[in-house]
């Protein structure tokens, strides 16, 4: 989270990006609670989620949200895995449920079958992460989808202005 927090202050100050330290991935907690914060940051029941390992704080009122919403399920055994680097696949599939909730839902077309590293990609997460690459929610990885690879706080920068 300090790193995020310092990311956000570097952009906030307007210190050059080769100044900066090299991108911490973003974990699955920053990313959930900037997409709350993003959606007014509504107070929300901190205890209304079935996971076990988050604070008693803000993040569980965020996650508790985005649970009630229908936008996150967790990581399995009751457990939400706030600390753990937020991947492409599960950014793309947040954001599609999202654009879903909003009734928002842009058409990307057919052509996943084409990408090299399509078969990488979790069932769960059908076509969201080609979704959402070809619309430009998401940048392209030299070409890949690069379904596993973490999220860096410059791929999320455009969602949380």
């Amino acid at each position: 989270m300090r790193y995020f927090l310092a990311f956000l202050l570097i952009c906030t100050l307007g210190v050059p990006a080769a100044a900066a330290e090299p991108e911490e991935p973003v974990t699955r907690g920053e990313f959930i609670l900037l997409m709350w914060r993003s959606h007014g940051g509504v107070p929300f029941d901190k205890t209304a989620h079935p996971f076990s390992d988050l604070p008693d704080d803000e993040l569980a009122q965020a996650v508790a949200w985005a649970y009630g919403e229908g936008l996150t399920q967790g990581v399995g055994d009751g457990l939400f895995a706030p600390e753990r680097p937020l991947t492409r696949e599960e950014c793309a599939m947040l954001l599609r449920r999202d654009d879903r909730r909003l009734g928002r839902l842009p058409w990307a077309g057919d052509g996943a079958a084409e990408c090299n590293d399509r078969l990488e990609i979790s069932p769960w997460a059908d076509d969201s992460l080609y979704r959402a690459c070809v619309t430009g929610r998401l940048p392209w990885r030299q070409g890949r989808l690069a379904p596993l690879e973490p999220v860096t706080p410059q791929e999320i920068a455009p969602f949380f202005p």
